[in-house]
């Protein structure tokens, strides 16, 4: 590498570090504390929730209804400025689901737009696996959560 491509390069990852910074401070701020409130609220509905996964640029949350039946939902830094979020479900003698996939602008993430990511998931896991065992109406495929 010549000079400029290594000041260049050291720029690039103080960009890239200030966004990854920016990430965690927004999901701590804003998307931790909703999930706590989902958390205690579902474990009065029997459901088991963790955060199996916490490194930079990436949180998950999963909510177990039985260890085959879950909802896990994945925040990740996506493109410097963007949260990506990939919700995911398992059902029984349904398997794995298609996943629910949106992106929203960093600055867009807040407690009110945590909280409508976190219903609308746990409003799918619940219609499919009701649809699975004949309980329910077929689950429609959601719309990105409105920011």
């Amino acid at each position: 590498m010549n000079d400029w491509q290594k000041r260049f390069t050291s720029k690039l990852e103080t960009v890239r570090g200030a966004s990854s910074d920016r990430f965690e401070e927004t999901v701590e701020r804003c998307v931790g504390p909703v999930y706590e409130e989902f958390q205690r609220f579902t474990a009065q509905q029997g459901f088991t929730a963790s955060a199996p996964l916490s490194k930079a640029g990436i949180r998950t949350f999963k909510f177990s209804l039985t260890e085959n039946a879950y909802v896990l939902m994945t925040f990740r830094l996506n493109n410097l400025e963007n949260c990506e979020l990939l919700s995911e479900f398992v059902i029984p003698n349904r398997g794995k689901l298609p996943p629910i996939n949106q992106h929203v602008e960093l600055s867009e993430v807040n407690e009110a737009w945590a909280r409508r990511a976190f219903e609308q998931a746990l409003d799918h896991f619940v219609d499919a696996y009701a649809d699975a065992v004949g309980g329910g109406q077929k689950p429609k495929q959601p719309q990105p959560v409105p920011v």
